[in-house]
């Protein structure tokens, strides 16, 4: 390494860069060191003034004096930016010549030898406020010859003494300077090799992040570089100039979500589902010509962005024919798979930003799984005005302060005969400020799919334990679970904890459970029933018959009581409906569990139930749905309400 710029023989490409680096470094010092000039001889140009009669030696002095002055505050204001080495040299050596030159005339006026240190403190700091070596060696060399000069008016021991001390003085000056510089040089290498390093790295990131526009499983482009593509039809920024004008042809979106893939990962093993979605990447590439760009966004959801001008039915039939290619059966090592695929599409609207039109499609492809999956939904104004309502709700419920909003109602249940009221079923009601009150079956459902329903069910689990404490209700309740509360642990043990709370007898409390909530993962919802179950806690089947009617449940998981859904009483102009709910009845007795009739609103669902053998029932018939008061009130008056009941 060069000692005055730390050049290193290995560094020649980026030498200048470093000195560059050494300059930078040496800026704010050299701009302090001009600014002190610029004060001292400030000072000085006003005490000449007051102190030194007019005449030729004062002109002479003052000038200089106000020269330093003026080229030390120039030379401060341009070292507060960067400046070309060979100026901030020429600007050193004019400084320090005028210094010089100021020193020398002032010992001219009147000599004195004790003020010839002063060449000595200027050749100190022209050794240290130097960007190089020659530079500095420049300036104390220019001190010494004015120091000559007054070498006559010396004797010579004083010549000598001053001659050795300025010597000593500039010497140790050079060498401090000279270390100095060194080791600012070197920080500024490792440091400008630092940046280097991370420049390249970030290069490299850069490049490989746009390498990276594959599925590494299926070889399909994947979610950026599908975000990457659509955002060249709708723009991702308020500046619509940063929209692709080449791509402004109508286009359509289609997002895909296989049916089933869970199953097919449970019962193979995810070696078999990672092989199947090769198998469907290669039916969707095939498939779609080169106006589609597919991508596969992750799991088991693709995407398609159709171009061209295709009208809405075009897209039906194109995505109804993919849907039927994608549901031909698969043959996975030596396994025959069946799998179908469900759709949501939406026109893009290249004046419009990509998550609403994202939504919008993905929204589509929800109805398409509520009306029975593998069919195709298009995205229209009547799905524009549900989207905006549910919308509203899922952000009402998202802030709302459930704990003040939502409350509890009691609808009891009774038994056929003596018109006994033997427990009574727990419903939330929801009434939001901004939103207003809002239907159970409506928020419970956007809950559910927004992954908010825990908050619901613990609200709601808290509230209806308050009734029952404060009241001192002396019959069960039911509270309905959620899959997500259902497979959720720490859900399930906040609310044993919550029953722990009120001392509240588990064996008075039921909870309702649907085969829908158990089929995503049966093993944890048997896992948590059994610990309910195991705690004294009651389990009920809710809306039996609807589902798979799965009886093996009743013989694996600890149900005690089973109700049937209120759909089989909606139509008596049925006789096959009558047939199975007597059959569901009678099954359910034999397998020594209770059966409660649901949905019993008028008469003739009365008679339903006495005929297909129910012994408990519930519905608007007998009562609607309370509040803690009346339904104490309706428990403490059975006379009254035996009337009522033959009355009806």
């Amino acid at each position: 390494m060069k000692a005055s710029l730390g050049k290193s023989p290995d560094l020649d490409d980026e030498s200048t860069s470093v000195e560059a680096a050494v300059r930078e470094i040496y800026r704010p010092i050299l701009r302090g060191y001009f600014i002190v000039y610029a004060s001292y001889y400030s000072v000085m140009l006003l005490l000449n003034w007051l102190g030194m009669p007019a005449g030729s030696e004062f002109l002479r002095l003052q000038t200089l004096t106000f020269i330093a002055v003026c080229l030390a505050m120039g030379s401060a204001l341009r070292m507060r930016n960067p400046a070309p080495g060979k100026m901030i040299e020429a600007l050193l050596l004019a400084m320090n010549a005028t210094v010089i030159a100021n020193i020398y005339v002032a010992l001219s006026i009147g000599f004195v030898p004790e003020k010839l240190t002063y060449f000595i403190i200027a050749s100190m700091l022209f050794a240290l406020a130097s960007t190089s070596i020659w530079q500095s060696v420049c300036s104390i060399v220019l001190a010494f010859v004015a120091m000559s000069a007054f070498a006559p008016r010396l004797d010579s021991g004083s010549l000598a003494a001053y001659g050795y001390l300025t010597f000593g003085a500039a010497m140790s000056s050079i060498a401090i300077a000279y270390y100095l510089r060194k080791a600012i040089a070197r920080i500024a290498e490792a440091n400008l090799n630092a940046r280097q390093k991370l420049t390249s790295a970030q290069e490299l990131s850069d490049q490989l992040r746009e390498d990276s526009l594959s599925d590494s499983l299926t070889g399909l482009p994947n979610r950026r570089a599908f975000f990457a593509r659509f955002n060249q039809y709708s723009p991702t920024t308020d500046d619509p100039s940063k929209m692709d004008r080449g791509n402004q042809n109508p286009s359509w979106l289609i997002l895909l979500d296989l049916d089933g893939f869970k199953a097919v990962n449970d019962i193979h093993g995810h070696l078999i589902g990672d092989q199947l979605l090769i198998a469907v990447s290669e039916r969707l590439r095939s498939f779609s010509p080169e106006d589609i760009h597919v991508s596969r966004m992750g799991g088991d959801e693709f995407n398609l962005i159709v171009s061209g001008n295709l009208t809405q039915q075009n897209v039906l039939e194109r995505s109804k024919a993919l849907l039927a290619e994608i549901a031909k059966p698969y043959l996975v090592d030596d396994r025959q798979v069946l799998i179908s695929c469900s759709a949501g599409c939406v026109r893009v609207d290249s004046g419009n930003h990509a998550e609403p039109q994202i939504s919008k499609a993905d929204y589509a492809l929800m109805e398409a799984k509520k009306q029975g999956k593998n069919r195709v939904v298009v995205f229209d104004e009547a799905h524009a005005k549900q989207a905006g309502v549910r919308f509203r709700i899922e952000n009402a419920l998202r802030g709302a302060d459930l704990e003040s909003e939502i409350s509890v109602m009691f609808q009891p249940q009774f038994r056929l005969g003596t018109h006994e009221i033997v427990g009574a079923e727990v419903l939330a009601r929801w009434t939001n400020p901004e939103v207003g009150p809002i239907p159970p079956q409506r928020f419970i459902q956007i809950a559910e799919e927004s992954g908010l329903v825990a908050k619901v069910t613990l609200v709601v689990v808290k509230k209806a334990l308050e009734e029952m404490s404060a009241s001192e209700m002396q019959i069960p309740i039911s509270i309905n679970l959620s899959g997500h509360d259902l497979l959720s642990g720490p859900v399930i043990e906040e609310i044993i904890q919550l029953v722990g709370d009120y001392n509240i007898d588990p064996s008075t409390v039921e909870f309702e459970v649907t085969e829908t909530a158990m089929m995503a993962d049966i093993e944890k919802a048997a896992l948590n029933l059994n610990r309910l179950s195991t705690l004294g806690f009651s389990i009920a089947l809710d809306d039996f018959g609807t589902g798979y009617s799965n009886f093996n449940y009743l013989r694996s998981l600890p149900i005690k009581r089973l109700k049937v859904d209120k759909s089989f009483v909606e139509n008596p102009g049925d006789p096959m409906a009558e047939k199975v709910l007597a059959s569901l009845v009678g099954m359910a007795r034999v397998l020594g569990v209770n059966c409660l009739l649901e949905g019993v609103e008028d008469e003739i669902s009365l008679v339903m139930a006495k005929r297909a053998g129910a012994e408990l029932v519930q519905g608007y018939l007998f009562a609607k749905p309370m509040n803690a008061d009346e339904l104490m009130l309706l428990l403490s008056d059975k006379t009254r309400f035996a009337e009522q009941s033959k009355a009806s």
